[in-house]
């Protein structure tokens, strides 16, 4: 890789810094590098974060400066543009991101000496059809439904491929991506689905009964969420939500549509990244020791 361009969250600290640390870096190797800053604008009817238009022709690699939510939105608005992404965590978890500020010359230097792969993730692409009309929306992550007013429940159906799976009463529900799945679909008490799976979840979030689980279905599958009568046939709402994005509303007898979306993401990782030493990394604080144990046991 030759030409970078640096996508940063300037509400980040440091990140203004780190940019032209990273600029200056890949300049000094010889290579084109320009920094555009994360920011909310509005691109015909969509809000956007990414300048897409200002990406350079030829750009061969976005490095995004910040935590998953600058990563989720730089995937959906670079998503036609088809360049792949690499992460600089200056946030808080940093599941999507690979390096951080400590080490983020050494691996700048890879991408340079082009020592690093590319893993495709799966997106959803979901429409909503309403008496207030139809929008689509991709998502990295994922798409949730849930409860518009507080300390009450609404009802739905899920349909895959047209046939009823099963209704719920419930908080809400999430339709996630592999990529997903560590986030809000875990926090739900969702499945875990490893990055290279073609596989969607479908979580109730706080569902009224003893037996309703999460499913795993297919990638290709499509699905229906269908928002039922609330008690006594009064006409419920809710509330869609796209990568933790507001969307819109929907009421009784509307629905969402979602399927497996034809344009994939791309993460540059290091060869060595490992999606399960991330995980436990990530999300139990390190677990098991594993070199640890290899030292004991010899």
């Amino acid at each position: 890789m030759k030409k970078f361009c640096v996508v940063a969250n300037m509400e980040k600290d440091r990140a203004a810094e780190a940019a032209g640390k990273i600029r200056r870096h890949i300049e000094s190797k010889g290579c084109e590098c320009h920094v555009l800053a994360n920011e909310l604008h509005c691109e015909g009817e969509k809000n956007c974060y990414t300048r897409v238009g200002e990406i350079k022709e030829g750009t061969e690699c976005v490095i995004v400066l910040g935590g998953d939510g600058t990563m989720i939105q730089a995937a959906k608005d670079t998503a036609l543009k088809d360049i792949p992404l690499y992460g600089i965590n200056i946030g808080g978890v940093g599941f999507l991101t690979e390096s951080d500020t400590h080490n983020m010359e050494d691996n700048i230097d890879r991408l340079i000496s082009d020592d690093f792969r590319v893993e495709k993730r799966m997106m959803l692409e979901g429409r909503t059809t309403s008496g207030k009309g139809k929008s689509v929306e991709l998502a990295l992550n994922d798409f949730a439904i849930f409860r518009r007013e507080f300390g009450k429940l609404i009802r739905f159906a899920v349909y895959i491929n047209g046939e009823l799976l099963d209704s719920f009463i419930a908080d809400g529900v999430i339709v996630s991506t592999p990529t997903g799945s560590t986030g809000y679909n875990i926090s739900a008490g969702g499945p875990v689905i490893a990055p290279n799976v073609n596989a969607i979840a479908v979580t109730p979030v706080c569902p009224h009964s003893l037996n309703d689980r999460s499913f795993i279905i297919n990638g290709n599958d499509s699905i229906e969420i269908k928002l039922l009568e609330g008690k006594n046939s009064r006409v419920d709402s809710a509330v869609i939500s796209v990568d933790g994005r507001m969307l819109g509303t929907i009421e009784s007898g509307d629905s969402v549509y979602m399927k497996k979306s034809d344009i994939a993401t791309g993460i540059v990782l290091m060869k060595k990244t490992n999606f399960y030493k991330k995980m436990r990394r990530k999300l139990t604080g390190g677990g098991f020791d594993e070199s640890a144990q290899t030292e004991k046991n010899n």
